[in-house]
């Protein structure tokens, strides 16, 4: 069942956005599981990289690293920085970043290199 996400392209990329017209990385990828029926927690909206990970790594018992999959987060190396997006299938994933010019999807393939860990939303 694929999630409908095109009205999300293009939207504007901003710290500690959660939509419906801005979303930082973190917002995203929660609008990105309620779209798929789960409720992921909000957090101080960690912008940096450091506070991603801890958060992720510190709710341990919800976050579970998984094989690579549709529909599950993946943690991204981004200049010394920790960023989220979000696997679509086809090889896709969608994001948004400070200079991805709004909310984009590409091909995961291009951000291997920076790929730290996929992860799932218990």
């Amino acid at each position: 069942d694929m999630v409908n996400y095109e009205d999300l392209i293009g939207k504007a990329f901003e710290y500690g956005g959660r939509g419906p017209d801005k979303y930082d990385c973190y917002g995203l990828l929660r609008e990105m599981y309620r779209r798929v029926g789960k409720e992921v927690p909000d957090y101080k909206s960690p912008s940096v990289g450091p506070e991603i990970i801890a958060m992720i790594l510190d709710k341990k018992q919800e976050w579970e690293e998984v094989e690579k999959k549709d529909g599950c987060a993946m943690l991204i190396r981004l200049r010394g920085n920790a960023h989220v997006g979000f696997t679509l299938p086809y090889g896709m994933f969608i994001h948004v970043w400070e200079r991805s010019g709004g909310v984009t999807v590409e091909r995961i393939r291009d951000w291997e290199a920076r790929i730290v860990a996929y992860y799932d939303y218990l």
